[in-house]
């Protein structure tokens, strides 16, 4: 060993000797105790208690977040009670900064009253709730209580600190206070589990359940699928997830993965957007209402499934416009959907487009204008997926059907997992390589609103391009009404089925239905609870206003021997 070389050494020794041990990774410990839950009331409470190996804050730096409203779903930051930190020194007081009611997401900030030293402990209590939310339709985050249990998604009730530290991250459950049987799961697993090291806002993704659960496959696996659900549905959810499981095991295969990731799917009673549902970390929450249907939640349980391989950094229009053009697709080549069954999933979407008399919405309006209307909502969907299908016509008929949209998806795919680009410009470059610059305009075209119309064949071999009158979704006032804690109606459409209900400007209503789904269903009606003048009564109507054509999809006569799937 040269001299340089012990030199070395024992300058290192020195510094290590000098600046003390080395420090352990930063830890976060979370327990999450729920209370016995009040099934005739619908409440309950779920202590929540968050070690930190430490959490340095100056005295007015912000500490802990959490939003209040979440794509306009109300978290427990305004009513959680109990809530202290302490540190090696004591209590730290919290100041808190709320930030502006705007946009999708606007959060309450608990700052330090004074710098913290050492590790850092937080307890609050957060409230359990079954009341229909104020706000409306939102994604189904929120905590509830089923069947004695508890459920709901880390965004709404973990208060997170404001970092991007890397940290070990532990889960832990006391579930005395619950039914003697009960079991915990979440995104990350069954019962006590580490999370991979990473940030704490791993935790705002993840779905957390407890209570006396019910499971298929009835043994757990930690890799593959698995469901769990609490309470008793409307329908036998096991024949519904045995199906799911399936369809999981032939999209792994589709979409290249050679390995075998765990994919939960929880199911929850849903009084606002029932049979909607979210895709989040490795795993799908999924909601039902009180006369749901099992076979009518494979559409929306296949779609969130493709979101698991499909992510990328282009805009709402590729995640779930791919989402929808496989979400009938996939099912169907697998045999696990009917010719019949893919094109009801497929005329769906075709009516619901087609009859929106605001489908021509340029893609830049939509962020903007998401929640005050479910047919600016939809477009990402359905004008999304209509447009997968005409590229995907394209690039068939182009290449003799040697290639299709699936090629670019699985490269987009490959690019993602291998840290590469995948954003708008990304996609446009694959499409460029496959059309040369038409398939530049028919992008272009989409974000500017054009119609995507795909071609009578587009479809396969089974099926032909017709035509029907449907009328269009017309709430009869003006959308924004719905929108906030508090629903006037205003900008009502004198002539239209809502007036003629006997509804009026001013009125103060609720619902408990899906917004999307209605707009979606010729037939449903909308009943809103509409307070006037110090009482309250139910008025029900169609929300439908004039008829318009719509392109729609059929089976071609003498097609019965044919493999129809594409």
């Amino acid at each position: 060993m040269t001299l340089a070389h012990r030199l070395g050494g024992l300058t290192a020794a020195l510094l290590l000797t000098a600046s003390g041990p080395a420090l352990a990774d930063p830890s976060l410990s979370v327990l999450l105790k729920p209370s016995r839950m009040d099934e005739a009331k619908g409440q309950g409470s779920l202590e929540v208690e968050m070690r930190f190996s430490e959490l340095p804050a100056t005295a007015g730096a912000p500490m802990l977040s959490l939003p209040i409203v979440i794509a306009n779903t109300a978290t427990v930051a305004e009513t959680l009670t109990g809530l202290t930190a302490t540190d090696a020194d004591g209590e730290v007081p919290l100041m808190v900064r709320d930030d502006p009611a705007q946009g999708l997401v606007w959060s309450r900030h608990w700052l330090a009253g004074r710098a913290t030293r050492g590790p850092v402990v937080v307890r609050y209590t957060a409230p359990v709730d079954n009341t229909p939310p104020k706000r409306g339709s939102g994604p189904p985050y929120a905590l509830r209580t089923e069947g004695g249990g508890v459920s709901g998604v880390g965004n709404t009730f973990i208060l997170l600190p404001e970092e991007e530290k890397v940290r070990k991250i532990s889960l832990s459950w006391d579930l005395r206070a619950l039914p003697q049987g009960s079991t915990a799961t979440s995104s990350f697993g069954e019962g006590d589990v580490a999370l991979p090291d990473g940030p704490a806002d791993q935790l705002a993704s993840t779905v957390f359940m407890a209570g006396p659960m019910k499971r298929e496959p009835a043994i757990v696996s930690e890799t593959g699928f698995s469901s769990a659900w609490l309470g008793k549905p409307p329908f036998d959810p096991a024949p519904l997830m045995a199906w799911t499981n399936r369809l999981h095991g032939w999209m792994s295969g589709f979409f290249q993965d050679k390995s075998v990731p765990p994919y939960r799917v929880f199911l929850r009673y849903n009084p606002i957007n029932a049979g909607g549902g979210t895709a989040l970390t490795r795993s799908f929450l999924t909601t039902y209402g009180a006369d749901t249907k099992g076979d009518s939640l494979k559409g929306t349980l296949s779609h969130e499934m493709v979101h698991t391989w499909t992510e990328s950094n282009a805009g709402q229009w590729y995640g779930e416009g791919v989402a929808v053009h496989y979400q009938g697709l996939l099912p169907f080549r697998a045999g696990l959907l009917s010719p019949e069954e893919f094109l009801e999933d497929l005329n769906d979407t075709a009516r619901r487009y087609y009859a929106n008399p605001l489908n021509d919405t340029p893609d830049q309006e939509i962020a903007p204008r998401f929640w005050e209307d479910t047919r600016i909502r939809v477009l990402p969907y359905d004008r999304g997926g209509l447009y997968f299908a005409v590229l995907d016509g394209r690039i068939r008929r182009a290449t003799a059907g040697k290639r299709s949209v699936d090629d670019l998806v699985l490269e987009m795919n490959r690019r993602y997992a291998a840290g590469q680009s995948t954003d708008d410009a990304a996609w446009i470059e694959l499409v460029v390589k496959e059309l040369g610059e038409d398939g530049r305009k028919l992008h272009q075209a989409m974000l500017a609103g054009a119609l995507m119309l795909p071609e009578s064949d587009d479809f396969g071999p089974c099926f032909t391009r017709t035509t029907a009158e449907v009328r269009r979704f017309e709430l009869g006032f003006e959308p924004k009404s719905l929108v906030g804690t508090t629903k006037t109606i205003r900008g009502l459409i004198p002539g239209s089925e809502a007036a003629k209900a006997g509804l009026k400007d001013g009125d103060v209503v609720t619902y408990a239905v899906a917004m999307d789904g209605v707009q979606g269903d010729p037939a449903a009606t909308l009943t809103l609870k509409v307070t006037r003048e110090g009482r309250s009564f139910p008025l029900t109507y169609l929300p439908r206003g004039e008829t318009a054509k719509v392109y729609q999809w059929t089976r071609k006569p003498g097609t019965e021997s044919l493999k129809c799937a594409y």
